[in-house]
């Protein structure tokens, strides 16, 4: 998983998180699904989410939580810690007796819109064990707060390569902007710089602007229109947004870029 702000040049902010999609076993090391969704937003709300570790406790917490939250059944304030806790502290968010393995959960939230909107994102931890609780905490406040486009975090299993690989590419004419993050997770997801039985399947994208609810950004990857995982059929229907493996803007129409989307391309090194 990872996570960043993005600012455009005329100041507005949108916070991304995106996953790749595939589910492994933590036991044998084999893949059992290349589209996991693994990114999930509110339709009623100002927050996004995703998860790192046990798929089928993790979508099922997520898309219980998310229902939840559309029938007002999450009562703490929008933007408060209390509401990150509270949310640890739902029914849905135990592990199953079938949990295979350690949960990581992602909540970012916006409080307040346009201009004076402020991000926040929390990280959830639970080791699996149902004797134990989730451990809540505040994640990079620092950067959310900053006028620049900045990798916020990165987690789960590929995490620390993930952080690796972003500043390399930026370490090149690129910088950190929104771009660079987009491409580090794109390459993780292709097994750059070393195939890593844990990731793979496709990149998946949600944001969160500076107004509105959370959206589901669709992935042309690799020819393939994408969307939370999986091969979308109707791309115009699936998602209002679309980028492609470069992070150019595409038409959801014709899945071509725009006539004044700005283009971008990586050097042959990969930065």
């Amino acid at each position: 998983m990872v996570s960043w702000l993005s600012v455009s040049g005329t100041g507005k902010r949108t916070l991304y998180i995106g996953a790749d999609s595939q589910g492994t076993s933590v036991t044998n090391g084999t893949v059992a699904s290349n589209s996991v969704r693994k990114v999930w937003f509110s339709s009623t709300t100002p927050e996004i989410f995703s998860f790192s570790g046990d798929v089928g406790w993790g979508q099922s917490f997520l898309r219980t939580l998310v229902a939840k939250i559309k029938n007002e059944q999450v009562l703490a304030s929008i933007g408060s810690p209390a509401r990150a806790q509270e949310i640890s502290d739902l029914a849905c968010s135990r592990p199953p007796d079938s949990a295979a393995s350690a949960l990581e959960v992602f909540y970012a939230v916006r409080e307040g819109t346009g201009r004076s909107a402020s991000f926040h994102l929390h990280q959830l931890t639970h080791t699996g064990n149902s004797s134990d609780s989730w451990g809540v905490r505040a994640v990079a406040v620092d950067k959310l707060t900053k006028g620049v486009s900045t990798p916020v975090f990165a987690g789960g299993f590929g995490g620390k390569t993930n952080v690796q690989r972003q500043r390399w590419i930026a370490s090149g004419d690129q910088g950190n902007v929104a771009r660079t993050c987009f491409w580090s997770l794109c390459d993780l997801v292709d097994g750059k710089p070393r195939n890593d039985i844990m990731t793979g399947g496709y990149p998946q994208l949600v944001k969160l602007d500076e107004t509105g609810t959370g959206l589901v950004v669709g992935v042309k990857y690799h020819s393939v229109p994408t969307v939370f995982g999986s091969r979308s059929t109707n791309p115009q229907q699936s998602a209002k947004v679309w980028v492609d493996e470069t992070f150019t803007q595409l038409d959801p129409r014709t899945m071509k870029p725009y006539s004044r989307a700005q283009r971008y391309g990586r050097r042959q090194d990969g930065r």
